[in-house]
């Protein structure tokens, strides 16, 4: 009797040790919860954190929409996260629908990407690169490009496409550099996230 509560013990300590190491980064429109950002051949996962009711968010996503065509088929993942906990899993499908419909759509309700990337602002992007088996490190988080200048200003058309030199780098093995500028958009409002730095 001793040594099957022992067997017993060490497989429920196993088995929560497993579901330690299987994160829970969100949860897609249906409400199912998103324990993978990528599958063991992703080389990359690109966060764009975006919000239904941010103009500069929405005047975004035509670039964010050209990364995710051009780097798909080279390993790269993408999230559109919605990290504002106003957002309801309705009114994002009906945001995705209009602005990229072959999006993937993640609500990060608890924080947990904020978190991972200190994400401050929509829109804003995070470049992750493999940290093991299951789990993700950002190397880049910033602005997308340079179209805005400040909230109310824009360039026609941007000149420097941050997140796309951030993947280029990453995927050629080479140092990603540091996000440079302040970026401008909407702040995320979540009171799941702290704010200390």
């Amino acid at each position: 009797m001793p040594r099957r509560l022992l067997v017993l013990a060490t497989m429920l300590t196993a088995l929560a040790c497993h579901a330690q190491q299987r994160p829970e980064f969100g949860r897609n429109t249906r409400g199912q919860a998103i324990t993978s950002l990528g599958g063991p051949h992703t080389r990359a996962v690109v966060l764009f954190f975006v919000a239904s009711d941010c103009p500069v968010s929405n005047r975004t996503f035509p670039e964010m929409k050209r990364l995710r065509q051009k780097f798909s088929s080279r390993g790269v993942r993408f999230w559109f996260v919605y990290p504002n906990q106003n957002e309801r899993p309705i009114q994002v499908r009906l945001h995705q629908s209009a602005y990229d419909p072959d999006g993937q759509a993640l609500l990060d309700e608890a924080g947990a990407l904020v978190r991972l990337s200190r994400a401050r602002i929509t829109p804003q992007v995070s470049v992750l690169a493999p940290d093991g088996a299951i789990h993700w490190k950002p190397v880049y988080t910033g602005r997308i490009d340079n179209r805005s200048i400040q909230f109310g200003k824009e360039r026609p058309q941007p000149t420097e496409h941050f997140a796309e030199r951030a993947l280029s780098s990453l995927l050629a093995g080479r140092a990603v550099a540091p996000a440079i500028g302040t970026g401008a958009g909407c702040a995320i409002v979540n009171p799941a996230v702290s704010r200390e730095p």
